[in-house]
């Protein structure tokens, strides 16, 4: 278990996972990322990583998917990474969809975003064709997407170049 700060523990207390590896003939998938995958604040001793987690497979399954690689996600919202494992055929043969759309509750701090919402709802409600539940959705969907792009900048964009640059950061605590 690789670990930065902290107690570190003795190696009996690990024998029997490592048995368990080794008995199930487990390989370890590596990673991409930063190297802990737990961390937390430790009143005396600061700031300790710990790296809990591992994608195990047997040799034959590794075989099967050649070029699976496991990511250890930004602990930006968490103390603990998500790993993603990611196959070959999952990255190619995919088709690209379209990024559902999310409300951002940002927006509501903005006194603007009621009057956004209130427009469009209204044009929605008087649209000649289709639903008018539906076309009130739709409306406020397009208008706040837009809205969102001219008054906040492209605010996702900022948000995974931030989550990038803290990636690099957890790499080297």
């Amino acid at each position: 278990m690789e670990k930065h700060e902290g107690c570190l523990r003795l190696a009996k207390q690990m024998d029997r996972s490592c048995l368990a590896i080794h008995h199930c003939g487990f390989v370890n998938l590596g990673f991409v990322g930063s190297p802990y995958t737990w961390s937390r604040n430790h009143p005396e001793k600061g700031r300790i990583f710990i790296r809990l987690d591992r994608a195990l497979a047997t040799t034959s399954w590794t075989s099967l998917f050649q070029g699976t690689t496991v990511h250890h996600l930004s602990m930006s919202t968490s103390n603990h990474s998500m790993l993603v494992v990611t196959l070959p055929s999952a990255r190619h043969h995919r088709p690209r969809l379209k990024r559902p759309f999310l409300f951002e509750a940002m927006w509501l701090r903005d006194p603007r975003c009621d009057e956004v919402v209130q427009e469009a709802w209204m044009e929605g409600l008087y649209k000649p064709v289709g639903s008018p539940i539906t076309n009130c959705f739709n409306n406020c969907k397009e208008r706040l997407e837009t809205w969102n792009k001219t008054e906040f900048g492209h605010v996702e964009r900022q948000i995974t170049r931030l989550e990038k640059k803290l990636q690099a950061l957890e790499q080297n605590p």
